[in-house]
């Protein structure tokens, strides 16, 4: 039986191969071919490849999700968290009727299937756009309270005044046009005042003797006004201009935003309240009567501001008797 050797062995001893011949095949890199062996953890498949959820797990998910929805169905359709209640805080012009009916119009009332006016699906930033557009407010604020009440806070712009020419009342506007007529002074607003002067006689320059003199004086029933047409700040013109519907300049502009700025200030500084305002002449500035027994004097024409702030550093170290008189710029009297 015929042994056979291997090539190198067969290749070793031809003699026809030189010595460099050999050593080349010797140092001939070998073939590797790379063979698959199964794995030693018996994996058939990728170990990393998610498995298939059972039948039990999705039938767990299809439950929970069946319930999730049923839960939210219930809090979006039960009657107890539907809005039936808005409380309205701050109003004083605007009649509550309206802007009520407006809420309730276009957010609490709509015709849908879908529950607007559910607590948790009401949106209170949409309703504060609507009636920051609608209505003349420097503020307004919707909060909702659990589970079904929206509290509604706003605060009033002031853009009109109501005039008092001694004989009607109207409102005007900040352009100081008479855009409304309101009533007719009454008689009740008036009342006799008598004055005392003493003066010298002809005959003696020592005696002196006493003159009286009756007028009638008007003061606006400004609580009465206030109650019927709205807290408005109140001017009363002493000049007896007489003024009618649509009438223009009645008064200027810059005094009217004067007067709006010191009824803001001494209403929400709390320094006093205002009753009503008095001019005599355009030059010689404005009277404001206030619920105490002295009254203030300032100048619609010089900074008001600066006036007001002057008059709150001033005011918890004097004790006026009659007036405070703002009108000189930095000094200030008082009597």
């Amino acid at each position: 039986m015929k042994h056979f050797r291997s090539e190198y062995a067969f290749q070793k001893y031809k003699p026809h191969l030189n010595w460099r011949q050999r050593v080349a095949r010797f140092f001939k890199k070998k073939q590797y071919t790379v063979q698959t062996t199964p794995s030693s953890f018996g994996y058939q498949t990728n170990p990393f490849k998610p498995q298939k959820k059972s039948g039990k797990r999705k039938i767990a998910y299809v439950i929970f999700l069946a319930l999730l929805a049923i839960w939210i169905a219930c809090l979006a359709y039960i009657p107890y968290f539907s809005i039936n209640k808005v409380l309205y805080f701050g109003l004083n012009n605007t009649s509550r009727d309206e802007i009520n009916r407006f809420v309730y119009d276009n957010f609490l009332n709509k015709k849908s299937w879908l529950p607007y006016r559910n607590y948790f699906f009401v949106n209170t930033e949409k309703i504060q756009q609507a009636l920051n557009k609608k209505f003349a407010f420097e503020f307004v604020a919707v909060i909702k309270k659990f589970p079904n009440q929206l509290n509604v806070d706003v605060k009033e712009k002031i853009s009109t005044i109501i005039y008092d020419n001694g004989k009607k009342y109207f409102l005007l506007d900040s352009g100081g046009t008479a855009i409304k007529y309101l009533k007719d002074v009454e008689s009740h607003e008036f009342a006799l005042k008598i004055t005392t002067t003493s003066a010298s006689s002809l005959l003696s320059g020592t005696s002196t003797a006493a003159l009286a003199t009756s007028t009638f004086e008007h003061s606006p029933d400004y609580k009465k006004i206030n109650k019927l047409f709205g807290i408005y700040p109140i001017i009363y013109d002493q000049r007896n201009f007489d003024a009618a519907i649509k009438q223009e300049n009645v008064l200027p502009s810059e005094l009217i935003s004067a007067i709006i700025t010191w009824y803001k200030a001494m209403t929400e500084q709390g320094m006093a309240k205002p009753k009503f305002f008095v001019i005599d002449n355009l030059n010689s500035g404005m009277i404001l009567k206030i619920d105490k027994s002295w009254h203030i004097l300032f100048q619609p024409k010089n900074n008001n501001e600066a006036q007001i702030n002057t008059l709150k550093e001033i005011l918890p170290t004097i004790k006026p008797q009659q007036y405070v008189d703002l009108r000189y710029g930095e000094k200030v009297y008082w009597k």
